[in-house]
């Protein structure tokens, strides 16, 4: 059993579909041991800065360890809040791709505290766009993750994670596990349901595609 969630759902679709515009060799910045998404490509190296998640590479997503323009794509999922100074990431990216190279990143507008104290940063789209083109990048799309209702109900569903721990209580689980899934499968429906702007105005997160230019 599992305790569903929409921002984990909807990420998930997230890469599932902008996977196919990375080619190549496929960086994972924060990647761990690199096998959550590699069965989404044929080339995936993964960069961690905690050698007890085996990475490829052990270091900073701020101070990677390979030459300039020596990456034909780079993927880099829910790792910018977590990292002190994100504007050396985007250097980092922009140095580590070839000319025509894609970066898909994903952030968070919300979350709850996790991993402190390593959690730094929240993420508008106004602000990814500014500090990717800041950095040299062009920005070729962005998409929203979660809308009002998606939000609302990852918010409900943190806290009962949070508070009754599920994973370490079996009774826990038992109750919140079909709830969640309920919560969550209705919460996405309702939001592509609901194209107004005042839905659009709240997102759990971002998506991100950027290419280096030629």
């Amino acid at each position: 059993m599992i305790v569903m969630q929409p921002d984990r759902v909807i990420l998930k679709n997230q890469v599932s579909k902008f996977a196919k515009e990375l080619s190549g060799s496929v960086l994972d910045l924060g990647g761990g041991n690199g096998e959550r998404y590699k069965h989404f490509f044929q080339t995936i190296i993964s960069l961690d800065i905690n050698p007890e998640n085996h990475p490829d590479i052990v270091g900073s997503a701020e101070d990677v360890p390979l030459e300039n323009g020596v990456m034909d794509s780079i993927l880099c999922t829910q790792l910018l809040e977590h990292v002190p100074h994100p504007l050396k990431v985007f250097s980092e990216m922009f140095r580590l791709l070839k000319p025509g190279g894609k970066a898909f990143l994903t952030v968070p507008q919300w979350n709850e505290l996790h991993e402190e104290p390593h959690d730094y940063f929240r993420y508008t789209n106004f602000g990814m766009r500014q500090m990717s083109e800041d950095a040299g990048f062009t920005v070729l799309k962005m998409e929203q993750r979660g809308g009002y209702y998606s939000l609302r109900t990852q918010v409900a569903i943190r806290f009962l994670i949070d508070k009754y721990h599920p994973y370490q209580n079996y009774f826990a689980m038992l109750i919140i596990a079909p709830i969640s899934t309920i919560l969550t499968k209705f919460a996405i429906m309702r939001d592509k349901w609901d194209t107004s702007d005042a839905n659009r105005k709240h997102a759990i997160g971002w998506a991100v595609l950027l290419e280096k230019p030629m």
